[in-house]
């Protein structure tokens, strides 16, 4: 039977958030045709991926380090990382998980070896003389720094960010051509990397029988759902609060927004203090939110790679807007499966005719299902993966031989 050692910064967990879900789902797929070795910091609460696995090392938990320490040692790293670009934010933030990992790597013998996000990228060592190694980045850390240059107010901020999306490109073409494959979960990232190598999409999915369609309710009650700690999801929140929501609440006075999802950060929690707003935190589940709302919004303007939280809005029926970034990768036809705008006005007039337009809603409803079916079920999309990882060792078998 193949062997895979699957080494990430965040265990695989089907109630965690978006990179650990689909962790979670491919693992298990995978389980069926190979023996898994996963090493994460512990602990691995999911049940089923804890049985799945032939063999589990948890480390000590560790959090990568995204401000680096005293600001002035931050401004130093930052100076230095500018004049000298090397390593991304990204890669640099997720030392200490490196550190922590690197004994337990250091031992891997496998067929295949899994290395998730970009961060864990320099654990390869020198000729990985035994397996094939296959980096999965989750989304591409150049493209993310120029995403987010492009929205901060600050020239100091923004020229530092360029100059780290500069860096971040590098970096991502030579790890594609160090690493004997790379899995991207867009063709938009695929392309990105500029033919470096060689380049696997695995979408993302959805569980269709966890989010299942439901009367759409009247109530205009809008819902944006995700970890409300990361760097987009904090910028979507207060972007749609300050710019959007105000003009949304002008038109349709009784209109509601939850904001829900895993550990709001202070500028985050603030933002209960505007009329209609609740923030839900650290939920169980995001069915029940999703399944109370009339609209979904994906007001992402830094991300690549795909949102989970649109899948998952599509496949509970409920209609989608969305920034063009926010629901990048999913091939949606814009006012079909979903309405895409990408300034405060005319993403404010979208979710008001959502709220108002009862045809409207309904159609967007049920073609983004049908759409999820049909493209984004993640049994389809696993079984894909799997046989894609054992095709990874047999060719590694070959070229020994």
């Amino acid at each position: 039977m193949v062997t895979v050692a699957w080494i990430t910064p965040f265990a695989p967990d089907r109630s965690g958030g978006g990179g650990q879900i689909r962790q979670a789902h491919l693992l298990l797929a995978l389980a069926r045709r190979a023996q898994i070795e996963l090493i994460c910091p512990g602990p691995v609460t999911d049940p089923d991926v804890r049985s799945a696995v032939a063999r589990l090392v948890e480390v000590a938990p560790v959090a990568a380090d995204w401000r680096g320490g005293h600001p002035w040692l931050r401004r130093a790293v930052d100076l230095g990382a500018s004049i000298v670009p090397c390593q991304p934010l990204e890669v640099r933030a997720f030392r200490p998980v490196r550190r922590t990992l690197g004994a337990a790597v250091a031992s891997v013998d496998a067929d295949v070896v899994l290395v998730e996000f970009a961060g864990l990228a320099p654990l390869l060592p020198p000729g990985h003389p035994r397996g094939r190694w296959v980096l999965t980045l989750h989304n591409l850390p150049s493209r993310m720094s120029a995403q987010q240059a492009s929205v901060l107010p600050h020239r100091r901020q923004r020229w530092f960010l360029t100059r780290d999306a500069r860096a971040g490109s590098a970096f991502e073409r030579r790890a594609a051509a160090a690493f004997d494959a790379v899995i991207t979960c867009t063709d938009e990232d695929a392309a990105a990397l500029g033919g470096v190598g060689s380049v696997l999409v695995v979408p993302n999915g959805v569980d269709i029988e966890q989010f299942k369609p439901s009367p759409l309710p009247a109530a205009p009650r809008v819902v944006f759902t995700g970890a409300l700690y990361t760097t987009p999801n904090v910028d979507a929140a207060r972007w749609f609060c300050q710019e959007i929501w105000p003009q949304v609440r002008r038109e349709v006075p009784t209109a509601s927004l939850d904001l829900v999802g895993a550990r709001p950060v202070e500028s985050v929690r603030a933002l209960a203090r505007l009329n209609g707003v609740t923030v839900h935190a650290d939920v169980v589940s995001v069915v029940p939110s999703i399944a109370a709302a009339r609209v979904a919004v994906v007001p992402i303007r830094v991300g690549s790679g795909t949102r989970l939280k649109a899948l998952e809005a599509m496949a509970a029926g409920r209609p989608v807007v969305g920034t063009a970034i926010g629901l990048e990768g999913l091939g949606l036809r814009a006012g079909v499966n979903a309405l895409v705008a990408d300034d405060a006005a005319t993403f404010a007039a979208a979710v008001v005719r959502v709220l108002r337009d009862d045809d409207l809603a309904a159609a967007l409803a049920a073609a983004g299902r049908r759409e999820v079916e049909e493209r984004f079920a993640w049994a389809a999309i696993a079984a894909s993966f799997a046989q894609s990882v054992v095709a990874q060792a047999n060719r590694g078998d070959s070229e020994g031989s």
